[in-house]
Parts: C-alpha cells; sequence; structure tokens
C-alpha cells in the first residue's frame, strides 16, 4: 500500500516509482510468460509507433503470473487508493518495443477520464536505454493543455518529426529502474522514451474509476471507443474466454467484469 508521502507525490506530480516491488523470482517467471506471449504474437500485428510496438494480454490461462498481477493487492492496492475503493482493472498486457525512442503523449487527452497505468520493465533501464520519462505535473491543467498545444502546433506542421518535442531535450524525470521496479501514473501525464533497444520488454495494467458524472460518462464510452481501436490494430489484447468466464468465482473480476461490459468495453 501506498504511504502517505507516497500518494501525495502521486497527486502532485502524477507519477511514482516504487522500488522492490517484485522478487527476483517473480521476474524470472513474468521473463518466460513474456517470452510465451510474444511466441504467440505474430510479428505482422507490430503495429502502432511506426510498427515498432506489438502488443498482447495476460489475461489468458497460459499466463498465470502476469495475469494474477491485474488483482495483486501490491497494484490494485495502489489503484484503490488513487481512484477510490471501487477502481476497476480492464487490461494486464505485455509490450515488446522496437524503436529508439516513443514520442511525448499522455495515455489519455479526455479530462473527465480518471485512470492510471501501471508499469514494469524486465530489464534494467536508464535515460539512454529506453527508460520511461515522465514530464511531472503534467497531468493538471493548465500544464497539461500547455504540452497538448505545443504537440498540436508543431505536428500540423509536418516536417520529419510527428511531435513536436524532442524527447531528450524536454525537462524531465527519468525512472531509471531496474526488474523488479514500479512505475505508477496518472493517464494525463505527459510521457516518453529514448534510447531503447530491440525488444525493450513492458508489463503494464490498466485501473480506472467508475464514472459518476455525465462528463465522466462519455469519457469513459469515449475510453471504450478508442479500446475498440487498440483490439483492431492489435487482436492479441483480447482476453482469453477463460479469464471472462472467472472460473475461480473472484468477486473482485465479476465486479470489474460487470462495469466493464456496462460501459461496452471490447472484449468483455
Amino acid at each position: 500500500m501506498l504511504t502517505p508521502i507516497q500518494l501525495t507525490q502521486f497527486q502532485v506530480f502524477g507519477c511514482l516509482v516504487l522500488r522492490g516491488v517484485l522478487t527476483a523470482d517473480e521476474i524470472r517467471t513474468a521473463g518466460a510468460e513474456f517470452a510465451f506471449g510474444l511466441s504467440l504474437t505474430h510479428e505482422s500485428d507490430r503495429s502502432g509507433i511506426g510498427g515498432q510496438q506489438l502488443n498482447w494480454t495476460n489475461q489468458r490461462p497460459e499466463t498465470p503470473f502476469l495475469g494474477s498481477l491485474l488483482e495483486d493487492n501490491r497494484f490494485y492496492g495502489a489503484a484503490r487508493q488513487i481512484l477510490g475503493e471501487d477502481a476497476v482493472g480492464f487490461f494486464a498486457r505485455c509490450n515488446s518495443f522496437n524503436g529508439p525512442r516513443t514520442a511525448w503523449h499522455p495515455d489519455q487527452v479526455d479530462r473527465a477520464w480518471r485512470g492510471i497505468k501501471v508499469g514494469f520493465y524486465l530489464d534494467p533501464l536508464d535515460g539512454d536505454t529506453g527508460a520511461l520519462r515522465l514530464i511531472p505535473g503534467s497531468h493538471k491543467n493548465p500544464f497539461f493543455s500547455d504540452i497538448h498545444q505545443v504537440e498540436l502546433r508543431h505536428s500540423n506542421t509536418g516536417g520529419e518529426r510527428a511531435r513536436g518535442l524532442n524527447v531528450e531535450d524536454m525537462p524531465a524525470f527519468i525512472a531509471t529502474s531496474e526488474p523488479g521496479d514500479v512505475v505508477v501514473f496518472d493517464n494525463h501525464t505527459w510521457h516518453a522514451s529514448y534510447g531503447g533497444r530491440k525488444n525493450r520488454r513492458m508489463c503494464t495494467m490498466g485501473y480506472f474509476a467508475p464514472p459518476m458524472t455525465a462528463e465522466e460518462v462519455e469519457a469513459t464510452r469515449n475510453v471504450a471507443g478508442e479500446d475498440s481501436n487498440v483490439h483492431s490494430i492489435w487482436p492479441a489484447v483480447s482476453p482469453h474466454p477463460e479469464w471472462l468466464a472467472n472460473p475461480d468465482g473472484s468477486p473482485v473480476r465479476a465486479r470489474w467484469l460487470s462495469v466493464l461490459r456496462k460501459w461496452g468495453f471490447p472484449g468483455y
């Protein structure tokens, strides 16, 4: 569980690094399950970020450890502290990155959406080898919108760069990490990476707060629609029918499935 200081840090800066959350044995298991998932995911599915990313689900019987982390209290507990007791887990995925960088971006633009991503890498990373870079405080307005406007203005001018802000030139927090460390960040926090090598291995989980207002309802439906586009780009992200069947009768998962189906999230 997050300490009061950690929770305050997240609220102020929109990101948090938790050291040594996973054990060495757990990282070895995660690595083996990652390799299995990668073997089932076709290179022809390498879409997104200029064709440099593969993405697939861990919500299936062949990757039981990585799939279980979505309900693991080390992650779900943190999500509940940040988003509230009714926080919903809606994906557990792996990513294989091949490119030298990812451009600055938030995971969500709609300000009415309330969600977080929890991620960890299976290799040691620093600022020159693809560690996640985050712009502290960029999850809040007006900073969020200021960056967004700069990005839009530069991207609309065309040229070689799709984004206006060079990753390596922007002042940012570099989340240097060792296997076992975990990064938690708000879906509105601007982030990127630089210097990544081939098959940079990342595992992620996503959580959100169920909508309470009309604006949040609209945002949730929009995100569900955007996730449909993700499923069309990467078919391997769809949860396995066995995970959906909830064979162990998890009450947490049953509640999540009810919420996800209510708001039209694909694959559920």
